[in-house]
């Protein structure tokens, strides 16, 4: 009886596993942006940007999750974090003649972005190439930083669009254009693996 029920388990996970990798899949994934979420939060110049941090400046790193809905659509949240600075200023001084000056201080920020994603697939040559294209709304907070204010805002947001591929059912790719909520556009590579 025990040898039964072992063999029954075995074959409803066997069936189960596939069912639901075809439903769900997660991954991991690096973007470079046009712009940073600095620039996008706080609307920085570049050449406000600390040189210690500039290598750093417009780059992400997150995880997805993709839920398929039928064989065409998918529907993909993302969490972006990325590491930045901005100058941000500190309480006035009064020099020796009492004038009045703001110093400014460059302050080390945590950045998450949370775009959700609908896509759509052109082609779809099971486990070799799957070609999609997306769009959705992309919203934007300080986690640490100059603009933390005891939680999380995400009253900043873009409109994305773009193109994505998927190579063997693990690598994928893709390209994206976003206007911002003040009108400024920016671009981004991704790369990434998923499970």
């Amino acid at each position: 009886m025990k040898k039964r029920v072992l063999i029954l388990a075995f074959l409803l996970v066997a069936v189960c596993i596939p069912a639901r990798a075809q439903l769900f899949q997660m991954g991991l994934k690096l973007q470079y942006s046009s712009e940073s979420v600095d620039d996008m939060i706080n609307n920085v110049t570049s050449e406000m940007q600390n040189f210690s941090t500039d290598f750093l400046k417009g780059c992400e790193a997150g995880l997805l999750l993709r839920v398929n809905i039928g064989r065409l659509i998918t529907i993909q949240p993302e969490a972006n974090f990325s590491i930045g600075s901005i100058w941000d200023s500190v309480d006035a001084q009064t020099d020796f003649i009492s004038s009045t000056m703001t110093a400014f201080q460059n302050v080390q920020t945590i950045n998450l972005s949370v775009p959700v994603l609908a896509a759509v697939h052109l082609i779809d040559l099971e486990k070799l190439l799957d070609l999609r294209v997306y769009a959705g709304p992309e919203f934007y907070t300080t986690i640490k930083g100059a603009t933390e204010e005891g939680g999380m805002d995400f009253s900043k947001y873009s409109i994305l669009a773009g193109v994505g591929v998927d190579l063997f059912d693990v690598l994928y790719v893709d390209a994206r254009v976003a206007r911002y909520s003040k009108g400024e556009m920016f671009y981004r590579l991704g790369v990434g693996l998923l499970f």
